[in-house]
């Protein structure tokens, strides 16, 4: 076992929690710490690395032959193995640069949940990850006016290339319950606008109700019904906050075909109908607060 260089966060001003390494030919074998808390993504185009766990539970060595994209969720501590005559980069991801860098958007709980997976794919030549981490390796060298804000950029488009990779095949494949809670996710992202029931999900799921009651609360603390409401109210927010459609175009585009049944179910949500909810916003705003657009 080679001697275990430690690659953890360098902090910086508290704001660049990403470290990037590159791997160049290592005459002989290498070896990196990774601390827990870092998620960590390793791109080989030669050679090997091997993943050990530090812990004494029952998780096994992995081997990860090039060409290969490996993605390691921000769990438990481990060492990386390099091979001697290996290429590639490993780049570790902080959990607070993760959270900053997922999108402000109903996409942030279906990434945060399919991205604690791991993940270990034949890397493709043309990958647009791979361009990415260039950009990434490019930016932190330069490091210019802006540059955490890019880097968050690139690190964001990252998370999203990986996501879409880890959702690829999650429809079919049958792990639970954190795999039951990440294929209604997906599910609910494509179908909430229409209204299906719980039963509905369920059913395509090939689950029943209590079980996918259990797995959906394990992963969000809420409810199938509740989480399905609060994607749709974050939809309606904002829709009602950034476009000037009237009320019954945005209950349309809801899925909604009664106007008067969307301004019910907002009113029963939040407490206000969705005009007051637009009218309050915009005399905020008016006066430089901009912190009442979010919903929850």
């Amino acid at each position: 076992m080679p001697a275990m260089t430690n690659i953890g966060l360098l902090t910086g001003d508290g704001r660049s929690l990403l470290t990037l390494l590159p791997i160049k030919s290592p005459q002989t074998r290498a070896g990196y710490s990774v601390p827990a808390g870092s998620a960590c993504l390793v791109l080989m185009f030669a050679g090997a690395v091997t993943r050990v766990p530090v812990s004494d539970g029952l998780e096994e060595t992995q081997l990860f032959e090039a060409p290969r994209l490996v993605w390691i969720p921000d769990d438990e501590a481990f060492d990386l193995t390099v091979e001697a005559g290996s290429r590639g980069s490993i780049m570790l991801i902080s959990r607070q640069t993760l959270f900053r860098a997922l999108p402000a958007s109903v996409l942030a709980d279906q990434m945060r949940i399919i991205l604690k997976q791991s993940l270990s794919l034949v890397l493709g030549s043309n990958d647009q990850i791979v361009r990415l981490v260039d950009e990434i390796a490019a930016e932190k060298q330069t490091a210019g006016p802006g540059s955490v804000e890019a880097l968050e950029h690139y690190i964001g488009l990252t998370l999203l290339h990986l996501w879409r990779l880890l959702g690829a095949n999650m429809i079919s494949h049958q792990r639970s319950p954190e795999g039951l809670a990440e294929r209604f996710l997906i599910l609910a992202g494509a179908h909430k606008h229409q209204h299906w029931t719980v039963e509905d999900y369920a059913s395509k799921l090939g689950t029943r109700r209590d079980r996918l009651r259990v797995a959906v609360s394990r992963a969000t603390g809420l409810s199938p019904q509740g989480y399905l409401h609060r994607e749709i109210m974050r939809d309606a927010c904002e829709l009602l906050a950034n476009t000037g459609l009237p009320v019954s175009q945005i209950a349309f585009r809801l899925g909604y075909v009664d106007p008067a049944y969307f301004n019910r179910f907002f009113t029963r949500q939040s407490g206000q109908s969705p005009g007051k909810y637009r009218h309050v916003l915009r005399h905020r705003r008016n006066q430089g607060d901009d912190s009442y657009a979010a919903w929850p």
